[in-house]
């Protein structure tokens, strides 16, 4: 999504690579949607509402609902007092299923002068590319974790279409091919061993997390209102000065 020359992170070549933390989340305004973990479930909910998506393999997987606009968000660059996803804080790092560190080539969080070195030595990561492996790793397994949750939920019939239209000032946006988990259907659907299950597993609460983040979908017409509001002030600002 993010990554435009994904290459893997090798010892010899980037020896001396260095990861700049003054870079924000630029990469990410072209999005309005990012995968999410069970696990960021509960702080996620507060700013945005979570949905299932259902890909080309017939698997559901959880969306953080980003913004009401097609290709954009209304975070700007820095995210400032919203949940960040691990998806994206993740960049310009990725794990892949062969537990490959892979690094976006491109990426300006990247660079030989300034920041925090990822290689003491050729062959010694520093302590700074220890902790980026073990979040990747932290990151890779909630995923799978979540991959487990949503194929259950989809074995028991518990998603059901959510197809909504929200309507703001003059603006109609319509949700369609997304889906969320039946409150009425889990009540009923698990037994008391399933239900003790995935009382243990936090999917109980997950799906629950889930359901409240619904309530959210007023943040984003807030959020959207204050962007529009900002971007008026600034174009009367520069017709006065003219």
């Amino acid at each position: 999504m993010f990554y435009e020359e994904p290459v893997p992170l090798e010892k010899k070549k980037h020896v001396d690579l260095k990861l700049d933390r003054t870079q924000n989340y630029a990469f990410a305004k072209t999005v309005n949607s990012v995968p999410l973990s069970g696990m960021e479930f509960f702080q996620a909910s507060r700013d945005f509402p979570i949905l299932f998506i259902k890909n080309a393999e017939g698997k559901y997987l959880p969306m953080a609902i980003l913004s009401l606009r097609e290709a954009s968000h209304d975070m700007g660059d820095n995210w400032e007092g919203v949940y960040v996803p691990a998806f994206i804080r993740r960049y310009p790092f990725v794990l892949t299923a062969d537990k490959v560190v892979m690094i976006d080539n491109k990426a300006p969080h990247l660079n030989t002068d300034t920041g925090d070195q990822l290689f003491v030595a050729e062959n010694e990561p520093s302590d700074t590319l220890k902790q980026i492996v073990n979040f990747l790793e932290l990151v890779d397994k909630s995923f799978r974790q979540t991959e487990e949750f949503a194929a259950a939920l989809a074995e028991k019939e518990l998603f059901e279409p959510y197809n909504a239209t929200v309507k703001y000032d003059n603006n109609t946006v319509k949700l369609n091919d997304l889906y969320a988990v039946n409150e009425k259907k889990l009540h009923e659907s698990l037994e008391k061993d399933e239900t003790h299950e995935w009382f243990k597993k936090g999917w109980i609460a997950w799906s629950y997390a889930h359901l409240h983040s619904l309530g959210s979908m007023h943040e984003l017409v807030l959020r959207q209102r204050k962007s529009l509001e900002a971007a008026g002030a600034e174009s009367n600002e520069e017709t006065s000065e003219a």
